[in-house]
């Protein structure tokens, strides 16, 4: 009896609801509206950081892979690039490890940000892959209350991808660009990783009595407020010189390949993904 009345009154309210609701066509995912009165709404998912997760920022030519806590190893394919990448934080006369600050994920068709927090900062940082280029982008948004300074830390892996292998390889710090630069014997294969505000680079190194693996740099000091950083990574099978042509694209036109791959998922989804829901806000 209940059941019968319940499911009576459901089809009142959604037959008063059809009276009162415009008659308009079903939107479409990724769209506005049919007169373009709307734009298009980003695709957007965000939780709780799980560290144990895996995380990924890919394109046809590069990828990003590691996990939520912000570990990443780097690809052009099918050349490796470093692996073990990650941040420590700088702040208030400490060195904080930025994977035990991370908070929460946020992640698009076009990329994925940990966002990182402190007792008078947040970092938001954004792994990209542009869809079509042979590198990618990670950015980082500085918001703070106090002097911080962002090292980015990694180890050198430059190899190709099983069971292909290289012969003797070697880095270099490149003042110019600001940048690792890195490559092997025959000078075919090459990479690049760095920033334009790169400073105090530290390389590994190995002797009778130590060593390190470790490469790191710098991204220059934010005194207060907002601040966008920037660390590019570039490769090549042609020659350093290709992969240079490529960070320098990567570095001054990050805003419109962001842009350009959002357009490119987006249309992709339009083309493949279609829903109908009472609700828009679903």
């Amino acid at each position: 009896m209940f059941a019968f009345l319940w499911t009576a009154t459901a089809q009142m309210q959604n037959q008063a609801r059809a009276k009162e609701a415009p008659k308009t066509q079903p939107p479409v995912l990724g769209q506005g509206s049919a007169h373009g009165e709307e734009s298009p709404r980003a695709l957007e998912l965000t939780r709780p950081i799980r560290p144990w997760e895996l995380l990924s920022a890919a394109g046809t030519r590069a990828g990003l892979l590691g996990d939520e806590s912000g570990r990443m190893e780097a690809w052009v394919y099918p050349l490796k690039i470093f692996r073990d990448f990650h941040l420590k934080i700088h702040v208030d006369g400490r060195v904080l490890p930025a994977d035990s600050l991370a908070r929460t994920l946020i992640t698009r068709p076009e990329s994925s940000t940990i966002v990182y927090a402190g007792d008078t900062f947040l970092v938001r940082e954004t792994f990209f892959v542009p869809v079509k280029e042979p590198g990618a982008l990670i950015l980082l948004d500085v918001e703070t209350e106090s002097p911080l300074e962002i090292e980015v830390v990694f180890h050198r892996d430059f190899q190709l991808e099983w069971p292909a292998a290289l012969g003797a390889t070697y880095e270099s710090w490149n003042t110019q660009l600001q940048a690792f630069t890195l490559g092997e014997e025959t000078r075919k294969f090459a990479a690049i990783v760095g920033s334009p505000t790169a400073e105090n680079a530290q390389a590994e190194y190995q002797t009778n009595y130590s060593q390190s693996e470790e490469n790191s740099f710098r991204l220059g000091a934010t005194a207060k407020g907002k601040e966008t950083k920037l660390i590019v990574i570039a490769g090549a099978m042609t020659g350093l010189a290709e992969a240079e042509k490529t960070y320098k694209h990567l570095s001054s036109g990050y805003s419109e390949l962001l842009k350009e791959s959002a357009d490119y998922y987006r249309e992709y989804l339009k083309q493949t993904v279609s829903l109908d829901l009472p609700d828009k806000q679903i």
